[in-house]
């Protein structure tokens, strides 16, 4: 909301001035034509041949646009200018006329050349180049108007706005803060603390929120309350934000942008509960809104309310709703609940809805890997692959697709899909690792190995998984003093892993330090104590 560019009050006015004008100047002058001195009428021009005939267009003109005929205004200002081409006031009402007849580049032509320009006229060239789309003319344009009238609401506003949308924060601060000085009124103030909220400045935000909210206290400021909740909230004020909020609520129980805000505050502190409740919430006052009672079903998911969820995503499901959440997260409650053949099934419709979901696509691999049908998980991800072209979700599908193979003993085509993953990204570092990890164990190409497990340190060097790859990638080319640094290095990051333990147990049975060896695989056997290579190595 901002004051208007072009007054009816205004021009009523300007009509009355110019009316009893006209009939002074008639008369005077008996009808004709003459010379007079206008110093102290404004805001003609200072001196200018006053033409009967130019008033009586220039009252038409005023008259047609009050009753909206606009050609037949323009037509008659066209002529009124015929007889006192000089008159600024009549230029500038043409030149305003055109510009809200969405001609700026005329209306420019007639304003330009009005000399002295006053701050109105500085904001009529500026909304010509505005409406035109050209903000390197029309911000100096406004500027100069808030220069000459400091008063100038319109021009404030302009900026103000042209700031936000910029993201020039404290410029649009500081206009906010002129405005405010200008007009106190409570939309300002809050958009003002909006700004301030933004830019970080909360305890300057908390001031005019209030300001806003103590201007205007009923439920059509609820704006400015929530605002004032965000920003306690922000402060971490929880209890202050929460006291806002039900303030808010007193107000107007039915307006949903409390409940939104709610929701998207307690998931944000991951307080999933009170989300839920909000939601929920806020799901019953928009019934149709299908996009709220997902994310409804997403939090109730995470809460591990299982059972509703499923229930709220089938119901969505009868009621038509064909998005591919609804069938991914009743397919992620059938995996939660043991039900893989569902699972399965739910997956398949995910991906048929949305072929570019690259977590359809993984977790339907998951779901016939646990049902132990490796070749259908493969051909899942394997059929992924066309649709996800987004580098990341290429990776993430070859990543997994990779790993099954190797673990299903493919091994040539696992090293194959992981060169392919480095195409796309060679700093992608699991796959550094996991390729490097592969070929040290087969012993194959050690060298290259080495340097992929290098480069995956370089950009995690605490990683204790990358550690154990490089202390091994050293061990199975014999550089065991070196292995065993790096291994002792891995196993204080990583304490429950059998894996470590064996390989430092594997170094220092190379090293001849058998009793060291022997405490190792204890270490491993402790953590699994069903390993049969583990118990193998202590002869048992």
């Amino acid at each position: 909301m901002r004051p208007s560019a072009h007054s009816p009050l205004r021009r009523v006015v300007s009509l009355c001035a110019c009316l009893i004008l006209a009939a002074i100047v008639m008369a005077g002058c008996g009808g004709s034509a003459a010379k007079i001195s206008l110093l102290e009428t404004k805001p003609l021009s200072d001196t200018q041949t006053l033409s009967p005939q130019g008033f009586n267009h220039f009252v038409n003109a005023n008259l047609l646009e009050m009753y909206g005929a606009y050609a037949d205004a323009l037509s008659e200002y066209e002529k009124a200018l015929r007889y006192i081409p000089t008159s600024v006031i009549i230029r500038t009402d043409y030149a305003e006329l055109l510009y809200r007849s969405q001609r700026p580049y005329d209306a420019l032509a007639v304003a330009r050349p009005i000399e002295p320009k006053s701050s109105s006229v500085y904001l009529l060239i500026a909304n010509c180049y505005r409406l035109l789309a050209q903000p390197d003319s029309a911000i100096p344009a406004y500027q100069t108007a808030v220069a000459l009238d400091s008063l100038n609401m319109d021009a404030l506003w302009y900026l103000a706005g042209f700031y936000r949308e910029s993201g020039q924060a404290d410029s649009a601060i500081a206009a906010y803060y002129r405005l405010v000085r200008v007009s106190d009124t409570y939309y300002l103030w809050q958009e003002l603390a909006t700004q301030l909220g933004k830019a970080g400045r909360y305890a300057e935000a908390l001031t005019a929120f209030q300001k806003s909210v103590d201007l205007k206290s009923d439920k059509s400021n609820i704006g400015a309350l929530m605002g004032l909740a965000a920003t306690y909230d922000a402060l971490d004020s929880l209890a202050r934000a929460e006291e806002t909020i039900d303030r808010a609520i007193a107000l107007d129980p039915y307006d949903v942008r409390i409940y939104r805000q709610m929701s998207a505050m307690y998931v944000a502190r991951r307080d999933v509960k009170k989300a839920i409740m909000a939601s929920e919430k806020l799901a019953s006052l928009l019934p149709s809104d299908w996009m709220v009672h997902r994310r409804l079903g997403v939090l109730l998911y995470s809460d591990s309310q299982l059972d509703k969820a499923d229930s709220l995503f089938r119901s969505r499901i009868e009621a038509g709703d064909e998005d591919a959440l609804n069938y991914f997260y009743r397919g992620r409650v059938a995996i939660e609940q043991g039900r893989l053949d569902d699972a399965k099934s739910f997956f398949e419709r995910t991906v048929e809805k949305e072929n570019t979901f690259v977590d359809g696509w993984l977790n339907l691999a998951f779901a016939y890997r646990e049902m132990d049908s490796i070749g259908m998980a493969i051909s899942a991800l394997q059929r992924g692959l066309p649709s996800c072209t987004e580098n990341m979700d290429r990776i993430r599908l070859l990543y997994s697709l990779g790993s099954i193979e190797e673990r299903n003993g493919q091994y040539d085509s696992a090293v194959i899909v992981f060169q392919q993953l480095l195409s796309i990204d060679s700093n992608y570092t699991p796959a550094l690792n996991y390729l490097g990890y592969m070929l040290a164990e087969k012993g194959d190409r050690l060298p290259y190995a080495q340097t992929l497990i290098e480069r995956a340190l370089a950009h995690d060097s605490a990683n204790g998984a990358y550690l154990d790859s490089y202390g091994w990638v050293l061990f199975k080319q014999g550089n065991y003093d070196k292995a065993l640094v790096q291994l002792k290095r891995a196993a204080e990051v990583i304490t429950t892993d059998p894996v470590v333990h064996d390989h430092l147990g594997d170094t220092y049975r190379a090293m001849g330090d058998e009793a060291e060896a022997r405490r190792q695989y204890e270490k491993a056997l402790q953590i699994d104590p069903e390993n049969a290579a583990i118990k193998g190595k202590l002869g048992r």
